[in-house]
This record gives structure tokens, sequence and C-alpha cells, in this order.
């Protein structure tokens, strides 16, 4: 009998939350990259099954009705779901902590508009504007962060800047529909840099590289550019696009719902 005790016990500790087979089947939700499978995003972010949402939103609901057992995002953005809600919490998301660089991306053929972005930003970097707007709108943002008011120029060209409100507070659309957090901070230095209006067209995160190519849009809101050897080169930047030079960073977690437990 207490042979068959040990043997139901020792069985129980195996199939319980925090061994090796559970975390194998663990299930985290992900906006769709454009030039990568889920199976490729597993493989470099240390396993677990991955699902592709073509917007923040769904993904969120997937994971209060438990189809997913967390979302892979950035620091920034998990801190700004934790902080709205007490009942996620953050877990690292892989054994090697992936950082991504943060760029403006517009077509390959828009050489002057890229020269005129990385002026600007390379400037920003250069006099402390970048950094006070990511201790503003990242490190001591609100729970909700304010709208920002894009600068108009008399006169000058516009042009038309993709934003999907998918990665909060970094890409951010408020209810009321007014864009606001970082990114658009950020674009509304970059105009009175570059003296040309910038008109922000909201697009779903999946269809990007497709409002761009269209015409729809002239620069996407945000590109992710992977610095890790073992990700597919350009893993998030579509053929005949050319990405500006990065002004942000950011590392990759895990947001569970709390009352999963310790084991994921």
């Amino acid at each position: 009998m207490k042979k068959i005790f040990l043997l139901v016990l020792i069985a129980l500790t195996l199939t319980g939350c925090g061994s090796s087979n559970e975390n194998s089947a663990h299930k985290v939700g992900m906006l769709t990259q454009l030039n990568s499978s889920p199976e490729q995003a597993a493989k470099v972010s240390s396993g677990g099954e991955v699902n592709f949402y073509d917007n923040f939103n769904s993904m969120q609901m997937a994971l209060q009705s438990k189809q997913i057992d967390g979302i892979r995002t950035y620091k920034s953005v998990a801190e700004h779901m934790t902080a709205n809600n007490s009942e996620l919490e953050i877990k690292d998301a892989a054994t090697v902590r992936l950082v991504d660089n943060f760029c403006c991306a517009m077509r390959a053929d828009d050489v002057d508009l890229k020269s005129s972005f990385d002026a600007a930003i390379g400037d920003m970097k250069s006099d402390g504007t970048l950094e006070t707007l990511t201790e503003k709108f990242i490190r001591n943002y609100m729970t909700n962060p304010p709208a920002v008011e894009m600068p108009h120029i008399d006169g000058a060209p516009t042009i038309k800047v993709g934003i999907t409100g998918d990665l909060p507070p970094l890409d951010l659309v408020l209810a009321d529909g007014t864009p606001a957090g970082f990114n658009t901070a950020v674009l509304a230095e970059i105009s009175k840099r570059i003296n040309q209006n910038i008109e922000l067209v909201q697009v779903d995160s999946a269809a990007r590289a497709a409002a761009l190519t269209s015409g729809q849009v002239d620069v996407i809101f945000w590109v992710v550019v992977p610095e890790d050897s073992s990700r597919p080169k350009d893993i998030d930047t579509p053929a005949g696009v050319a990405v500006t030079t990065p002004y942000y960073q950011d590392t990759v977690v895990d947001v569970n719902l709390s009352n999963l437990g310790a084991g994921f």
C-alpha cells in the first residue's frame, strides 16, 4: 500500500503545473510577425505554443477567456497592462532575454524621407530629447497617458503615418480614438525637426505592410528589428521597406493571469 501511495504521489508531482510537460504546452499570444511563423517565434523565445493575433484587443480577450496562458510582449507594455489590471503579472519570456529595437519604416525608394527621419532621431538622441520623452511617457507614464497634439505647420507637406494602438503606452490610441503615448510624442518632435506635417492613420497591426506598400501611409508607426542572431533576418521587416535608426529598445516578457500559479 505504501508503494502504491508513493507511486501516486510521484505521478501527481510530475503532472503538476510546474512540470516540463505542462510548460511545453504553455500557450502564449503574440502580435502577428510579418516574416515569421508561430513555430519560429516559439523556437527563438524558449518554447511554448505561440498563437499570432492581428490586434492587441483580440489577444487580451483570448487571455481573459483562458484560450492562451500568457501574452508575449515588451516590458513597457507589460508594465502598462499590469498597472491597469491587478489580475495580471509579468513573467520572463525566455531563458535568454530578447532585446528588440524600435524604428520607423518607409518604402525603400523614399530615400529623402528616411534620411530626414534618421537625422531627426540622431539629433534627438544627441540633445537628450529621446531620453526626456522615454522618462515621461514610459518610465514615469500615467495609467492613462495623455493625448499628444501633433504640430501643424502652415504650407508644409503632409506625411501619413500608420498607427495601430497595439503596444500601449508605446503605440497607443485612447478610447475616444485620440493617438497618445510615446511613439506619438516621438513623431510630434520629428515633425517639428523636419518641418513637415504628420497625419496619423489607424491601421491593424497585421496590415501595416499592406498599408505602407499600397501607399495608404508613408511611414509605419513602429517596426521591430531583432538584434538576436538566432532569429530570422528581418523577422518583422517586409521586402521593399527601409527602417530608420532605432529610437528605443525594449525586452520581451510574458504577461500571465496571476492565478495561473508559479509553475508557468
